[in-house]
């Protein structure tokens, strides 16, 4: 059944198999009832809006209420743990009553020792408002549960299920044997579901050498896309590694890879590459590595650094994708990343629910939403290479918190070109660059007023291509009712222009309560 674009087109037992397994496997295990947290929500939401169809002309404007009640679990047995937030949200219109709709919120993580130091099981679900265009429209209230009605938006599930066998043989090599299957899935006819499957292995071990470790990996893929081809890749590889010092560890990296991405026929090439690892104290890190891949260079690159109050991450990777960052993204956020690191190292000592709680609340006090996402990306059907950069970074004060996230996304298709094998140097790249900043000001010890600026811009490299940018202005007072309630009044001012038009003003309100 099609509406507006759209259709219902998962199964309910498959999309609930991989939930209920995860919740078997959280629950199976016998556990400590003080270490785990069942906590019920509620939250109203309303948006007055001068413009709820994002329309270029002919503005409409209407009052939309949010019901979105949820639950939050979180805890940690013997053998077991979940992460799981889950929040069904109603959106009500007094004008345009037939744009009802309802909203799906997932992001659920757990993991089981089946068999003690053997058998293992992970297992993740995810619901999120993904896009369906690089050029669409951009939600102003943000990807989830936002009050406009945005064609470009369509709800995607994500479920993965992962059974894994790990342990040490003779006492100086580890082994990891793992199944990975996931299915990803859209309520929309406009684009194709996935379904993977991926067999991986690993064995880890040293040398007679105390500074020379090993490492031999494989690993054998098939992605199925509903309504297109088929992909098949595998690879092997070695990494030798040596430290030279607490501080300093380089690799060397070799291996060989196979796959049909750029041909109806498997392709096969060597793979070579360097790797550092510098960590010169407790505060700063870098990982870095590089390898020649069949589409040129592929690279990984992660560093952190934090003082006391601050911290900022810089991460950029080259590597093949199929889909966007945020399909079966099971991390809580950048801002909550940022901000976890912070408050970890001020309490070294603290448990890992504790620290978590803290930085949960003091998000909620300020205003500042967990996830930071400037740059969406947008769902496809097939193989990308990924090319992405993002800087992030954080600071608390004693009245004021600042956070700064700037990224860069440039995809690049991998497919055929009229039966031929695809040359991916074509200009046909698609470039998404974005940024945000938030400042928030602590008005009493309950009360906060932040200020959020945020952009993106989707564009190519064709001569004379059209583009999008969004701009939007966001300013927000927060305050707390009681303990376990909070209520916020905001405005926003958003500016589109180029291949989709529009601007909005809206005045929103919401109340949260955790039961």
């Amino acid at each position: 059944m099609a509406v507006d674009g759209r259709r219902y087109r998962g199964a309910g037992a498959r999309r609930l198999m991989p939930l209920l397994v995860l919740l078997l496997c959280s629950v199976a295990a016998p556990t400590h009832a003080e270490r785990w947290r069942v906590t019920p929500t509620l939250g109203v939401n309303e948006t007055l809006t001068d413009n709820v169809f994002l329309s270029s002309s002919n503005k409409t404007g209407d009052l939309v209420t949010a019901i979105s009640p949820g639950i939050a679990i979180n805890g940690e047995g013997d053998r077991a743990k979940l992460r799981l937030n889950y929040s069904f949200t109603e959106q009500l219109y007094v004008r345009e009553t037939g744009s009802r709709n309802h909203q799906n919120n997932l992001n659920a993580i757990g993991s089981i020792e089946a068999i003690e130091n053997l058998f293992f099981i992970d297992a993740y679900g995810t619901i999120s408002q993904q896009y369906l265009s690089a050029f669409g429209a951009v939600s102003p209230g943000g990807g989830n549960n936002n009050a406009n009605v945005n064609n470009n938006s369509v709800e995607t599930s994500s479920y993965s299920l992962s059974p894994y066998l790990k342990g040490r043989l003779l006492n100086w090599v580890d082994y990891l044997v793992r199944y990975r299957a996931t299915t990803t899935s859209s309520q929309s006819n406009l684009t194709n579901d996935l379904n993977s499957s991926e067999w991986s292995g690993a064995l880890n071990g040293s040398t007679r050498w105390s500074h020379l470790t090993w490492t031999l990996d494989a690993m054998s893929l098939h992605n199925d896309y509903s309504g297109g081809r088929t992909y098949d890749a595998s690879r092997y590889g070695l990494n030798l590694a040596y430290r030279f010092n607490p501080q300093i560890q380089v690799s060397l990296i070799g291996g060989r890879e196979s796959n049909d991405y750029v041909s109806l026929q498997q392709q096969s090439n060597f793979t070579r590459g360097l790797g550092v690892l510098w960590t010169p104290d407790l505060r700063t890190k870098l990982a870095a590595s590089a390898q020649n891949r069949f589409f040129g260079t592929g690279y990984n690159v992660d560093f952190s650094h934090r003082r006391p109050r601050s911290a900022v991450t810089f991460r950029a990777s080259r590597d093949v994708s199929f889909q966007p960052p945020g399909v079966g993204n099971t991390g809580q956020g950048s801002n909550y990343d940022a901000f976890y690191s912070i408050i970890a190292a001020a309490n070294p000592g603290l448990p890992a629910n504790d620290i978590a709680a803290q930085v949960t609340q003091l998000l909620q006090d300020r205003g500042i939403p967990a996830d930071g996402t400037v740059v969406n990306g947008y769902l496809t059907d097939r193989p990308n290479v990924n090319n992405l950069q993002q800087l992030t970074a954080a600071l608390i004060g004693a009245r004021n918190t600042v956070t700064f996230i700037a990224t860069r996304s440039e995809q690049q298709n991998l497919s055929l070109v009229n039966g031929l094998t695809n040359n991916y140097s074509l200009p046909d790249r698609i470039l998404q660059r974005g940024y945000g900043v938030i400042w928030s000001h602590r008005l009493t010890g309950i009360s906060t007023l932040s200020l959020s600026i945020n952009q993106q811009r989707s564009s190519t490299y064709i001569l004379n291509s059209p583009e999008t940018e969004t701009t939007g202005g966001y300013l927000l007072f927060s305050t707390s009712l009681s303990p376990n309630t909070t209520a916020n009044i905001g405005a926003r001012r958003v500016v589109s222009s180029g291949v989709t038009s529009y601007t909005e003003s809206a005045l929103t309100g919401a109340i949260f309560h955790r039961f």
